[in-house]
């Protein structure tokens, strides 16, 4: 998120326009009213304050939630424990973002120590990854200690592992 300009170029223009807003309605002439007959400067300085206060609070919003998530996923990599999980059931939600579909993974899970569960793992996954998706294959899972059932399931991981051969 950081490196994509679209979250900063947004802002900025909403922002402009605001400002622009702004200055139309102090230099809005008085007694000037809207169609509905409420008056321009206020309505002008109302827009213009939604123009600017919105989006840039809608982008820290989305950062701060990006950023928990990747400090999730780190936090799992580096604390948590690693483990194999095999697919026992995978079935389409019926939920689709960006036309990538949700799935319900039902995952038994093998910790590195020998535990094992099993864990129904909800995600938005690429097409792309279901070749690896398969009942035969042992797929790579970071387990959070106190909560045996949050699990991260990498498949970029498995992905750069089939690349190389």
């Amino acid at each position: 998120m950081k490196n994509n300009p679209v979250f900063y170029i947004i802002p900025i223009i909403f922002s402009l326009v605001g400002i622009g807003m702004l200055l139309g309605g102090y230099f809005a002439p008085p007694g000037s009213l809207t169609d509905d007959g409420y008056p321009l400067n206020y309505f002008l300085y109302a827009m213009g304050a939604f123009f600017i206060i919105f989006p840039n609070l809608l982008i820290i919003i989305i950062g701060y939630f990006g950023r928990q998530n990747a400090q999730n996923i780190a936090g799992l990599k580096a604390n948590g424990l690693k483990g194999k999980a095999r697919v026992m059931h995978m079935r389409r939600t019926g939920v689709s973002i960006n036309d990538i579909p949700q799935v319900v993974l039902q995952l038994r899970i093998t910790t590195d120590m020998g535990e094992q569960f099993t864990v129904d793992y909800k995600k938005c996954i690429d097409p792309l990854y279901y070749n690896l998706i398969t009942p035969d294959r042992d797929l790579m899972v970071y387990i959070n200690r106190e909560n045996k059932k949050e699990v991260y399931l990498d498949l970029e991981t498995e992905w750069a592992r089939l690349a190389k051969g």
